[in-house]
């Protein structure tokens, strides 16, 4: 008989129960969990085939060790002793800050907190960062400095229970890209008759799924980058005829006048031409929000993939706030995070910040850090654009000389990134590349040294999920081949480079998060295992988590938000006679980010190969038909994909990012959010013609 152990699902941020089933060492299957509080015994294509991968015969079960130009299996004590030796030769030949940290959102918290840990206390420099630098990074900068916290503000259980009066997705797919979130939660909530508006340049799912269950819909197909005039527009609208909520503006806002003042530059009549969209639109999605409530916001990375990421988030957050819309049971602004614990991740690691967003201006902060550390910390120094080595600038600084060595954990960055020529020349350029993941990638050809870890099904922690709720994550099968686990070897390499990090088990680690983060005080295993994980802040023994953000007040100091007066600034590439369409990116719905995982599954064999989306209008003036071949073309490369007519507004293209041997980031642009660091992979000028 198979051994059942309940687990997470390792995909996206919904964080669904499954049950792992073991037999002789070997996963065998699984199944979904019928108690789980989120997915509720349901799962996903992927997630049903999840279990697929673990024992595939790509998986890395042995280090491997660049020589004579390849890379060749070694002991780990060989590998250990080679990464010891070429960090200790940067750091006194160049100093700590030549090297960084890019750890996993697929990783752990545990291992998360230790991979930071390790590139302050170990290697000495504040250089670590992840993947929400690229996806999620604008949320939480920008809704920190409006709200005080940059998470998803209300439950997933929320969009159903009691249920908005309308929903609004913006620059998001959850029936493609979060579908339990979709089928369990939403669809439902529209057959009990909440309305939806969508704000989308593409017709997705979510439009073509709720017309066909009869609910009523409003899609604004707008162009990419054009997102701050629409919500200005819309808030222009709301104040204009007096439907904002003044009571909750004057109790619980600041700044209005400004903001006030600054949309009245946005009139829909103005707008409609810079967003795509009649000005009629305009004013009715406006007037769907601000009278329909509660009114949920649910967004994705289609809102903050742009060089102005920052500025759409905060103009999405003032029509949640003028409205009234934010700390109340079935509105909120919800961030639906992409992978199954960027969420705890970004709780662990950034640099702006110590784990659980303690500022480092904060010095009682900073003194519990190196008083359980024991040693001083690396605070940021300088001036603020050179204050924070983002991941996004990791390549300019590589190709300057200036960083040397790089260890990548669990990301494929030369897939993952935009403009992947400059990355490439990058990657090449440094003198120690630490590659550690479960499968061979792009980003493993630039290796000097690469390092087998485990799955998720072969250990233990917890995962966080898009709504803030920590999860136990449970071991079912010991590693494949040699690997393991990403927080084991971390331990391993802190104690051959002399600083010991020695924990008898993942939860003695979780212990120490909880005794230096306070957002995660209150939980321990035996809460998370009999409470079935618990949403923070959950600050202390007795607290029960809390489900909804912003109730009475906001965390921001003085317990106001601020609204925020922002001008819409289009794309870094705008549409010309060279290059006339706007390419788009995003996922698909059987696969997941760079593939590794979701490619060596059923599931995603059900979607073999790149494509690019096309309008019916634009494929018939080029003479293109779905199946045909076509090279798509930027200033930065070109790729030959098939076709696929349909579904996409004229003058946009959209292609998805899983492919490694057609990495649609070869095309898209590597312009940065000043303020953030994200990059702008939703929206650059391209070209398509027949092949």
């Amino acid at each position: 008989m198979p051994v059942e152990v309940r687990s997470i699902c390792p995909y996206c941020g919904v964080g669904c129960g499954v049950i792992l089933k073991a037999e002789n060492g070997r996963l065998v299957g699984l199944s979904p969990d019928p108690e789980h509080p989120v997915s509720r015994g349901t799962l996903c294509p992927k997630g049903a085939t999840a279990h697929e991968f673990v024992h595939h015969p790509d998986r890395l079960t042995k280090p491997l060790l660049r020589k004579n130009g390849k890379l060749q299996p070694v002991s780990w004590d060989e590998a250990y002793d080679y990464i010891a030796r070429e960090i200790e030769r940067i750091k006194a030949q160049h100093g700590p800050d030549a090297l960084a940290v890019i750890s996993s959102t697929r990783s752990t918290v545990e291992e998360n907190y230790l991979a930071q840990k390790f590139a302050r206390a170990v290697l000495g420099t504040n250089n670590v960062d992840q993947c929400q630098r690229i996806c999620h990074s604008a949320t939480v900068t920008g809704l920190s400095a409006v709200l005080g916290a940059g998470a998803m503000s209300n439950s997933i259980r929320e969009f159903l229970e009691p249920g908005p009066k309308l929903l609004m997705v913006v620059g998001a797919n959850p029936a493609g890209s979060h579908p339990i979130i979709w089928s369990v939660w939403m669809k439902p909530a529209l057959r009990n008759g909440t309305k939806l508006v969508v704000i989308d340049p593409r017709r997705t799912e979510v439009v073509k799924e709720a017309e066909r269950i009869g609910a009523f819909v409003l899609h604004l197909a707008v162009k990419p980058g054009s997102e701050v005039a629409l919500f200005n527009a819309m808030a222009h609208h709301i104040l204009e005829h007096k439907l904002h909520d003044e009571e909750y503006i004057r109790e619980r806002c600041e700044n209005f006048e400004a903001f006030a003042e600054a949309v009245k530059r946005y009139p829909p009549e103005r707008v409609e031409g810079i967003v795509g969209v009649p000005a009629s639109k305009i004013r009715e999605a406006a007037e769907l929000y601000a009278t329909h409530k509660p009114a949920s916001i649910a967004y994705g990375i289609g809102i903050t993939e742009h060089r102005t990421g920052v500025a759409n988030v905060q103009a999405l957050a003032n029509l949640a706030l003028i409205t009234g819309n934010l700390g109340v049971k079935s509105g909120g602004l919800n961030a639906l995070r992409g992978q199954n614990d960027v969420q705890g991740a970004t709780d662990m690691v950034r640099p702006e910040s110590l784990p659980g967003y303690q500022p480092w201006s904060d010095p009682e902060a900073v003194k519990k850090f190196e008083d359980a550390w024991g040693v001083p910390l690396p605070a940021p120094r300088g001036p603020i654009e050179f204050m924070f080595l983002y991941c996004s600038h990791m390549w300019d600084r590589a190709l300057q000389g200036k960083l040397k060595g790089l260890y990548c954990i669990g990301e494929d960055v030369a897939l993952s990134e935009g403009n992947l020529r400059k990355v490439e020349k990058a990657l090449q350029s440094l003198e120690l590349l630490i590659v550690q993941d479960i499968f061979p990638t792009r980003t493993m050809e630039y290796a000097h040294v690469v390092l087998p870890a485990a799955s998720f099904a072969e250990k233990d922690g917890t995962f966080v999920n898009t709504e803030r709720r920590v999860q136990r994550v449970r071991k079912a099968i010991e590693p494949v081949g040699e690997s393991k686990p990403d927080w084991q070897i971390l331990c391993e390499l802190a104690e051959r480079l002399g600083y010991p990090m020695r924990y008898g088990s993942v939860e003695e680690i979780f212990e120490e998060i909880r005794r230096l983060v306070p957002i995660y005080a209150g939980m321990s295993y035996e809460r998370l295992e009999r409470e079935r994980g618990l949403q923070w802040p959950c600050p202390s023994d007795d607290h029960p988590g809390t489900p909804t953000l912003h109730v009475g007040r906001f965390p921001r100091a003085g317990g106001r938000a601020r609204l925020t007066a922002v001008d819409h600034e289009p794309p870094a590439e705008e549409p010309d006679d060279d290059y006339p369409f706007i390419l788009t990116t995003g996922r698909t719905f059987m696969q997941y980010n760079a593939g590794t995982m979701s490619r060596r599954t059923r599931a995603g064999k059900g979607e073999p190969e790149n494509f690019v989306q096309i309008s019916p209008q634009d494929a018939e003036r080029l003479g293109v038909q779905t199946g045909d071949r076509v090279k798509v073309k930027t200033r930065r490369g070109e790729l030959v994909v098939k076709a696929k007519v349909g579904d996409v507004r004229e003058g946009v293209i959209w292609m998805p990012l899983h492919y490694a041997e057609s990495p649609t980031n070869l095309l898209t642009n590597d312009a940065i959010d000043p303020i953030c660091g994200i990059t702008e992979l939703k929206a650059c000028a391209a070209r398509v013609e027949p092949a």
